[in-house]
Formats: C-alpha cells, structure tokens, sequence
C-alpha cells in the first residue's frame, strides 16, 4: 500500500490544522499520529480514509480499500457482534472467513455466547473490540485506528496490541493513541502533528 500525502491543507473555521502538509509513508509498518488532543489527528485519519474531502491538496493512496476503527464503535444495534463483523467487512463471508473471524473473537477472550448478543447487550470494552475484529478482519492494505485501547482492559490491549503487531508486517497501520504502553510496545514511527 503506497500513500503519500502532498501539499494537504485543512481549516475549520479560522482555526489552521494542516498548512502544506506533505508526508510518504511506506508500504507496511506501524506510524503513530501524536500531538495534544485537538490538534487534529483524528481529521487526518478521516481524511486518509476518504470520509472528510473537505481539504487541499492530495492524498494519493495505491487502493481505495481502507479498514477503519475509530473511537466512536458504529456498530449496527440490529446485527449480532458477529454479524456486526462478517456482515459488514466482508461481501460475502466465505466458511473461512468467519472461521477467521471467530479466532479474532476468541483470542479477544469474546466466546461464542458473546458472538450472538447485540450491541445493547455489550459493555464498551467488548464494543471496541468486536470494532477492532471488525476493522482488522477486512482484507485491505491500509489499517486505520483510531485509540484502538482507549476502553479496553490491560489484558487485551495487550493481545491487540500483538495483532496489530502481526497486521503491520502484511499492511499499512496508521494509529492515534495517547496510551504511553501502545507506543513503547511497538516498533513505530512516531508522527508529530503540531500547532500551525
């Protein structure tokens, strides 16, 4: 996955977040997005991601094809958290890919009972990861997460945190987190976003 930002420019307002940005990241690999809350990396995500095209500039991506977890879970409260999953990354979920996606579930300590409750039914850290199982488990080249750990307990950051690690070999990751144990455990590179 190839993307390069050239030029990129973005206001609300009077108030300036990027002037002239430009950045090349490389095909795989894990980028950190830091910078004091407000400051605007939550926007550069969406921008990436094709869902603010209010900007100058260009985002050239190799693929269209974008994974996305952002903080708020967006999560469809008439599918089950499977379905949630398999419904929603896929076209049309083969017998392997929720075989896939099950492990993703099991190894987030989610069992098969938790698979079948809707998203009423679920505390914020299990609608974060079945988020996080949601963006991971679609097949495309650039990741995208937004405090991936924000409402999860220590143990599964933790084996998110590895999963992350392994997608980062096969793909782009791009990642917004202020939990200080997210950067030290990852061999990232750290991009600072400051004040314009």
């Amino acid at each position: 996955m190839s993307l390069e930002i050239k030029g990129l420019g973005k206001k609300f307002g009077q108030k300036v977040l990027f002037c002239d940005f430009s950045y090349s990241f490389d095909d795989n690999g894990i980028y950190v997005l830091s910078g004091e809350s407000g400051i605007g990396k939550t926007t550069l995500l969406r921008m990436i991601s094709g869902l603010d095209n209010d900007y100058v500039g260009v985002i050239e991506k190799s693929s269209p094809e974008v994974s996305v977890c952002f903080q708020e879970y967006r999560l469809f409260n008439n599918l089950t958290a499977l379905e949630n999953v398999t419904e929603v990354s896929f076209k049309k979920a083969t017998d392997q890919d929720v075989s896939h996606v099950k492990s993703l579930f099991k190894r987030l300590n989610l069992n098969e009972s938790d698979m079948l409750l809707h998203p009423t039914e679920l505390s914020g850290g299990m609608k974060q990861r079945v988020a996080f199982i949601r963006a991971v488990a679609k097949k495309s080249p650039l990741l995208i997460l937004d405090e991936p750990t924000k409402e999860v307990d220590p143990e599964n950051a933790a084996i998110m945190r590895r999963i992350i690690k392994e997608e980062s070999k096969k793909r782009l990751v791009l990642m917004v987190t202020h939990k200080t144990e997210d950067i030290s455990d990852f061999e990232a590179t750290i991009l600072e976003i400051s004040a314009r």
